[in-house]
């Protein structure tokens, strides 16, 4: 699988990879995935993500403190707050 992910100064913060199908806790800005991704739950300022898919090297741009996935793969980076 090959995934362009675009280098971002603010990015500095690191982040996480999450593949599996708990519920993680943080503070994030943005969120790539690295798979074909679909959300139990995102709580954030992005509203009705559903069960919508994020495709392998899409991004979502907000500010994110739950991710929890039903399949896939994503880095999500940690927000400067």
């Amino acid at each position: 699988m090959n995934v362009n992910i675009k280098s971002n100064a603010a990015a500095s913060n690191g982040g996480q990879v999450i593949s599996d199908t708990s519920s993680t806790s943080g503070t994030w800005f943005r969120i790539d995935a690295l798979a074909d991704t679909v959300f139990t739950t995102l709580t954030g300022n992005v509203s009705n993500i559903g069960s919508t898919t994020l495709k392998a090297g899409q991004s979502l741009h907000g500010s994110f403190t739950v991710i929890e996935l039903s399949s896939g793969a994503v880095v999500a980076y940690n927000s400067n707050q």
